[in-house]
């Protein structure tokens, strides 16, 4: 969450170097967050980087047992780990923003792309992603 906010306020830092200030009445100022979120019509970083993971997801699911991203998204390592709370894994995550969407099952239904491009418009237009 914190990582999120802080992309996000970098972002809107971007967007006031690109736009630049705002004329009213013959005065210059920055421009505000609901100036610039109706610049560039809803669309933010976050929500554009969690679309691509849930589209990369879903290539690796349909990739081979044998290929290597796949391996490594679903390979364990047994080693010991730390103490206190394990930390939260990219797959994890991933599947976390599905079930705010409301996805089950994810698994079976990247195997099926035109389902899968489904749930990609549907994270496109998602108001919590």
């Amino acid at each position: 969450m914190e990582g999120e906010r802080a992309l996000a306020v970098f972002e809107r830092k971007i967007l006031r170097k690109i736009y630049g200030q705002g004329k009213e009445n013959e005065l210059w100022r920055i421009r505000q967050n609901d100036e610039l979120d109706a610049i560039i019509k809803g669309e933010n970083i976050v929500r554009f980087i969690k679309c691509q993971r849930i589209r990369w997801l879903g290539h690796v699911e349909r990739m081979q047992d044998t290929e290597i991203p796949k391996k490594m998204l679903y390979g364990k390592l047994y080693a010991t780990r730390r103490r206190g709370k394990p930390r939260m894994r990219w797959v994890d995550d991933v599947s976390m923003d599905l079930r705010k969407m409301g996805v089950n099952e994810w698994r079976d239904r990247a195997r099926n792309r035109e389902a899968w491009r489904h749930i990609l418009e549907e994270a496109k237009a998602h108001p919590r992603l």
